[in-house]
């Protein structure tokens, strides 16, 4: 029944399952969860669109689902083809951020846009393609930058409410709006003025945004063993969850590449680590490769705590991606 139910899903305008998508159907068709396949065929709006995509197109690309909503079901159809190497993959958040600005500047006016988009296109985007290809760009670096641009648009709105031009705007009225606008507001459009500044936008503006604080909670030498104990010894965490405090305990990995980790990166040396709690942490590794290998041949291509909605797909077929962030950030606070 699973396999007829894959066969309609993925059948062209031709009667024939799509060619491209052969490995797409050979991965349904293993799933180490069946019935949680049906269910995903039967209920999910992203089989719903990847039917859609099949019978009116003969080739899906990322051109093609750029023109679509970028909402959760393109998200997730758009991983399981990456994920298959249906699709190549590409710097996903950089090109999210591109489409946003794309779809967000179609409704700016034209006196906003010739402002908006330079500041857009030739700072924030062109210094996010460049940390792109360094690797660096992360989740919380696209919220960062769509929230400056977003900044920069709500302060040209708030300029033409004051009946203002930005080329006559004054330190006066941005001090003005420095005492009106959310923290929030004053800490994302600190780079549009100094941008502004700086291609003769407008006249030295000094601007008296918030500070960032340095952190003043530490935890001291027998708290962080405590914590790293914790992490390697109680059985009544899920292992997922312990590997991932150690790992940041012991190395101080950031979650963003903790969740990138998959199987497939995984290797094993001849010579082991030489302090305990790295041999524990190795041990629970080992324990988790072999469960995960145990459940799908696939297993390895997904991080264990990118778990999905029940009307989802299996979690073995997607990669890391921002909801496996959040996700993985919600398991750990909740687990604290």
């Amino acid at each position: 029944m699973t396999s007829d139910r894959i066969n309609d899903l993925l059948t062209g305008e031709d009667g024939q399952i799509v060619p491209a998508l052969i490995p797409l159907a050979q991965a349904l068709a293993t799933a180490p969860r069946p019935r949680s396949v049906l269910e995903w065929l039967r209920r999910s709006p992203s089989a719903r669109l990847l039917a859609t995509l099949c019978a009116g197109h003969a080739e899906i690309t990322h051109e093609l689902l750029d023109d679509l909503p970028q909402d959760a079901a393109t998200r997730h159809v758009r991983d399981l083809l990456v994920h298959t190497r249906i699709l190549p993959p590409r710097q996903e958040y950089l090109n999210q951020l591109e489409l946003w600005f794309r779809k967000t500047a179609q409704d700016l006016p034209a006196t906003h846009i010739e402002v908006i988009r330079p500041f857009a296109e030739w700072s924030v985007i062109r210094d996010a393609r460049r940390r792109a290809n360094r690797g660096r760009y992360s989740l919380n670096a696209v919220t960062v930058d769509r929230n400056e641009i977003r900044a920069a648009i709500e302060f040209m709105q708030w300029l033409d409410g004051q009946q203002l031009q930005l080329t006559c705007l004054g330190q006066s009225h941005l001090d003005v709006w420095l005492t009106e606008a959310k923290t929030s507001q004053r800490r994302a459009n600190i780079t549009f003025i100094r941008w502004t500044n700086k291609r003769g936008l407008t006249q030295n503006l000094e601007y008296s945004g918030r500070a960032k604080s340095l952190p003043t909670l530490f935890l001291d030498d027998e708290e962080h063993e405590d914590q790293l104990r914790r992490c390697l010894t109680d059985a009544s965490l899920p292992l997922e969850l312990r590997i991932v405090g150690a790992l940041i305990t012991l190395y101080g990995l950031h979650l963003i590449r903790i969740v990138h980790l998959t199987i497939d990166g995984s290797t094993r040396t001849s010579a082991g680590p030489t302090s305990p709690s790295k041999r524990t942490l190795c041990s629970c590794r080992r324990r988790w490769l072999v469960s995960s290998n145990s459940r799908s041949p696939q297993a390895g291509r997904a991080p264990p705590w990118d778990r999905l909605p029940p009307a989802s797909i299996p979690s073995s077929f997607c990669p890391a991606s921002p909801p496996a962030v959040l996700a993985a950030q919600r398991r750990c606070r909740d687990n604290s």
